[in-house]
């Protein structure tokens, strides 16, 4: 089999990592355990934008990790949910709210973002903002800002144009220590949404049934053991440490 990743997102998949990552590994063990586990490669290719095109044209098998829009309600339509099976979640984040330390924003109920600028890298996904019950773009209650990267966002925030940034949390406390902001930047307890990375396959893929069942089957044998939760707090406690140090 051929799965396609890429590097550049510590501490979930990162060719440089220890284990090429926290879901490379964790894809590994699963489908160490599924049932009549065959060889596989992983190919690494960083270009991100281009990673659902070869998986759908079956250049790959399959692909992590990728964050699931809510295929089940009111995103059937959407190309990710029409061209591709998603296995069971592999692992969950919390999306956060980073704010300026000196900004009085308080998130304690979904109303009160309105009228706020929030900031979110381009093509990153933005289901979570305007789901049914909060269509915080559809409404015109937010004005999203949508530059190419995450520092950028955090350049933003930090020049006054926008009044969040809206990430994951991994994502926001690596730019805060990047970027020195670990004085001037909070993220707000209160969750945007809870999001979670799978594998994904393509629909037309002749044997696509069969290893999203293989593929599962693994995980839930993985989920079941003390390994599973070994290898997320090992992940995390590297992640953590070499942000400290």
């Amino acid at each position: 089999m051929r799965l396609l990743t890429g590097s550049d997102y510590a501490p979930f998949t990162d060719a440089a990592w220890s284990q090429q990552g926290m879901v490379t590994e964790l894809v590994e063990a699963a489908l160490a355990l599924s049932p009549e586990p065959e060889s596989h490669d992983i190919e690494w290719l960083d270009d991100w934008s281009v990673h659902l095109d070869l998986i759908r044209e079956k250049h790959a098998d399959m692909g992590f990790p990728w964050f699931r829009p809510d295929c089940d309600t009111y995103q059937q339509d959407d190309a990710r949910c029409v061209d591709f099976h998603f296995s069971d979640p592999v692992v969950d984040l919390v999306i956060l709210l980073f704010v300026r330390a000196d900004n009085e924003f308080a998130f304690e109920k979904d109303a009160d973002v309105s009228g706020r600028v929030l900031c979110r890298p381009a093509g990153y996904f933005t289901h979570d903002l305007d789901r049914p019950d909060r269509k915080w773009i559809s409404n015109n209650l937010i004005t999203l800002r949508q530059p190419a990267t995450p520092r950028e966002c955090f350049d933003l925030l930090m020049s006054g144009e926008v009044d969040a940034v809206a990430v994951n949390e991994f994502l926001g406390v690596q730019q805060m220590f990047a970027a020195d902001l670990t004085e001037e930047v909070v993220p707000l307890s209160r969750p945007v949404s809870t999001q979670s990375l799978h594998v994904v396959i393509s629909k037309t893929h002749w044997r696509g049934t069969a290893l999203l069942y293989r593929f599962n089957a693994g995980l839930a044998k993985l989920k079941q053991t003390d390994r599973y939760t070994e290898i997320v707090s090992r992940h995390l406690s590297i992640y953590w440490d070499q942000l400290k140090g």
